[in-house]
């Protein structure tokens, strides 16, 4: 029983002692190097931050509408296109069909 304690309790303290250097401040590079150099205080964005963040999300919003409502033109103008086809074709199988052709 002795043989499976120790190692038991050996891998228990090892994982302990792991465990203990995983905390976010130390969990990568960047969060050290951000940690370090701004701090707390540094956290904070201003008013002006604040109001040109939320402009360039407004705009990028802007922008992804725009895009969505030239590809929906683009689909309906396709989908127009094909059904007008369509109908012309079925118009000639109408008249080839009166026609005994």
């Amino acid at each position: 029983m002795k043989r499976v304690k120790l190692p038991l309790l050996v891998m228990v303290v090892a994982s302990f002692a792991l465990l203990q250097g995983c905390t976010p401040k130390t969990a990568g590079m960047d969060s050290a190097y951000l940690n370090k150099n701004r701090g707390a205080s540094g956290a904070q964005i201003s008013k002006a931050e604040a109001e040109q963040y939320s402009r360039q999300q407004g705009l990028s919003a802007d922008e992804v509408r725009l895009e969505n409502m030239k590809r929906h033109q683009t689909t309906d103008a396709i989908r127009e296109g094909s059904s007008a086809i369509k109908s012309g074709v079925g118009a000639i199988n109408s008249v080839k069909g009166l026609l005994g052709l």
